[in-house]
Order: structure tokens, then sequence, then C-alpha cells
């Protein structure tokens, strides 16, 4: 027998940081409505959850009670978040000290995809759409992490090889890339140490010599460009666009050197996470869990088992080359002093990404990545748009984010 449900949103959540929720109080009688035949006790299931939410998580708003009918019946259910509260306050706490002319950071637990904090901010006005969802980001040098997954899946390199460069790190020149040839100024660098500095010039060289056009654009949908990753709430899709018949276009996007690919934070927390799950890239969970006024469980996540995008044991040669990016790479000034005392033990990787932009106009800066200490893991993407003026570096933003959840007494 069918069950069929009905849900209505008609108030929103109070608990999350008021930054986070700015317009969002008001008790329409119906904000949004959706009916679906489901076969569920209830009759609610993800996708019904996420039918009813996106148009609110979109604008910044977390629903936090619903009306659901079923057979005839209708009951009221309050929405428990996945939300680490602490967390959040922290990043809204720094975001709002800083003040960026658009800051996001997004984390998430990497075994589920639960979403853990969720924040936008902006300098000169109130936030109305939800920044962590946007896909028109420049990705930058983030996509070397595909281009390193791909060469390494596919066995064609290692966090120790060798790939030699002429020219700086941050330049990209065809004669470099297309013609090299080993001189006295030629460096010669392992592969982690290329990936912690981000030399354009030997990720154009792997993407276009060790990967190719075709599989690099097989492991960017892998890796969830292309394609939806949503679970209980709406994620516009992130774009890799090139053609892979063209070697430049190929350099440039596995070097990052490219606005052709885009990347939503959650997203790009997801792709940190993949690096400490054994590769696999999960769909993101906002909604913990339904209950009615009874305390009856009307609805209950249910992580999704994802196919691993790369083989585990690339996972770690990533996990090797992230490492380095935190201890004597693009990130090492803002983890200064970081692994003493108390975080000693905190394992960090990350992957630094910069890059001009128009949507919205400004320099973009992410750092995504990883921490993690025994069993307490924690995946994150952060991203400052800065227009005239650096106020933060998204790197440090992510510092305090690992500070916080593994300070003393969290556990």
């Amino acid at each position: 027998m069918k069950l069929r449900a009905r849900i209505y949103l008609y108030s929103f959540l109070l608990g999350l940081p008021v930054a986070l929720i700015v317009g969002a109080f008001g008790w329409p009688t119906v904000l949004s409505s959706i009916e679906r035949d489901r076969s569920s006790v209830w009759g609610i299931d993800q996708e019904l959850v996420r039918d009813t939410i996106s148009a609110s998580i979109s604008r910044n708003r977390y629903p936090q009670r619903v009306l659901v009918h079923h057979n005839n019946h209708s009951r009221e259910a309050q929405i428990r978040y996945t939300i680490d509260t602490q967390l959040q306050q922290e990043i809204e706490s720094v975001l709002q000290a800083h003040r960026p002319d658009y800051g996001v950071f997004v984390a998430v637990d990497p075994d589920t995809g639960r979403v853990l904090a969720i924040a936008s901010h902006r300098r000169n006005s109130e936030v109305r759409d939800n920044l962590a969802l946007g896909n028109t980001y420049p990705s930058a040098s983030v996509f070397k992490l595909v281009t390193a997954a791909a060469a390494i899946d596919l066995g064609k390199v290692n966090a120790e090889t060798v790939i030699p460069f002429n020219g700086k790190s941050s330049s990209l020149y065809r004669k470099n890339v297309l013609h090299h040839k080993n001189n006295k100024w030629t460096q010669h660098v392992p592969l982690r140490i290329a990936f912690a500095k981000s030399v354009n010039t030997v990720f154009g060289r792997i993407g276009l010599n060790h990967v190719g056009g075709i599989q690099l654009r097989q492991y960017a949908k892998k890796f969830g460009f292309n394609r939806t990753l949503s679970g209980d709430f709406q994620l516009p899709e992130s774009r890799s666009t090139f053609n892979p018949e063209i070697d430049w276009e190929v350099v440039e996007t596995a070097a990052g050197y490219t606005r052709k690919n885009t990347l939503s934070p959650v997203h790009a927390a997801l792709l940190a996470a993949s690096v400490i799950n054994g590769g696999r890239i999960l769909q993101p969970i906002l909604v913990d869990s339904m209950t009615d006024d009874n305390g009856i469980v009307l609805y209950a996540n249910e992580p999704v088992l994802t196919e691993p995008a790369i083989l585990p044991k690339a996972a770690k040669q990533l996990q090797i080359m992230m490492r380095e990016t935190v201890r004597s790479g693009s990130a090492q000034q803002s983890f200064k002093g970081f692994a003493r005392g108390h975080f000693a033990g905190v394992e960090v990787g990350g992957k630094t990404g910069t890059l001009s932009g128009s949507r919205p106009q400004g320099m973009y800066d992410w750092f995504i990545g990883y921490a993690q200490r025994g069993e307490q893991k924690l995946a994150f993407a952060a991203l400052c748009i800065n227009e005239a003026y650096w106020y933060v570096k998204s790197s440090y933003i992510a510092r305090k984010a690992i500070e916080n959840f593994f300070a003393p007494g969290r556990i």
C-alpha cells in the first residue's frame, strides 16, 4: 500500500547563530508544500525532505518545524540539524571579527557527509543567499587535487615522483609545458612539494602527459563535477568545462589556471573529505532527524554509501601531499606553531587556491582540507573573496575551526 505524505514549513530554526538566519524570522501560513507518494512508515524520505527545505536553505533560512499530513492525520514535527553549534558559533565569530568582503566556511563529517558548520558572511550587506551553495566560484588550484588523484590512481605518479619544471610556481607558459627542456635553472622536486607549493607547470604537464584530457574529464566527474551531489538539500552542480581534445585547455584545467572550473564550498568540503575516507565523494546531509512532540522519530537520515572515486591507497598519497601544504607549502604561515601542546597529535592537510573571479568580483582565496586525531575527524572548505584589500586568509579561518573542534573537552 502506498502512503501519501505532505509537509508544510511554517517556522524557522532559532538555535543557529543569528547571523546565519538574518531575515528569516516570520510565520507564513504555508512557506512551501510538496505532496509525494512514499513507501516509508510516515511517508517521509530524503527526497521529500530535500524538496521541502531546499528553497529555504538556498536563502540562508533553516526551517525549525514542519507539519506532516499522513493517512488523514496531521502532526507537527521538529527538525534536528546536523550542525555542531560550538563550531558554527566559532566560525561566525571569526568571520564577523575579520569581515572579509565575502566569507564562506563549510565543515563536514568525512565519513558520513553530515554538515557540521555552514556559514556565509558579507562585509557591507546582509547575506540573503546561502553563499556555501554558490557554484560560480573558480576552483583555482584546488582542482590540482583532482589532477593529482587521477594521475596517482592511474599508477602514473606518486607523492615522491619528480616532475622537473622551469619558471615560477605561479606561472604557466606554453614553452615550459609543451616543450620542456632541462637546463641549469630547471627545478627538480618531488610531487608532494610541487603540490604543496602549487606549481602550475608541473600539474599542467601531469594533466597533459600522464592523465590526458579524456581521463581528466572522467575523474572530474568521479569527484563530483558536472553531476548532482544533492543529499537532503539541493546543491547546484560544480562545473568543469574544457575540450579534452585541445591540449592547452587540458593543461589549464589540470593546473587550475582557468575560470572554467567552478566549485561550491559544500562540494569543496566533500572533496577534502574524500582524502581521509578512502576516496569516496559523499552526499551532504543537513537534517539529522524529524520528531513529533511526543519524541517519536518520523524521519532519520541514513548516509548513502558511495563507490570510491579512487583507490584508498591513492587517497593515502594525497594525504601525504596535503600534509606537506601545511608543513612547508602555501599554508605554512597560517599553521605556524599549531602542532604544539594540545594540538600536537592533530594531523592537518590542505590545498590552497587563488584566482580572480567575477561572480562576485574579487580575488578568491581557497583553503580546503582535513584534520584528524584518532577517531575524531573534520573536513572543511574555507573561501574568502576580497575586492580591494585582504582582510583575512582562508587558511587562518580553517585553523580557528580546527582549534575549536579539537579543543580540550570537546569529545
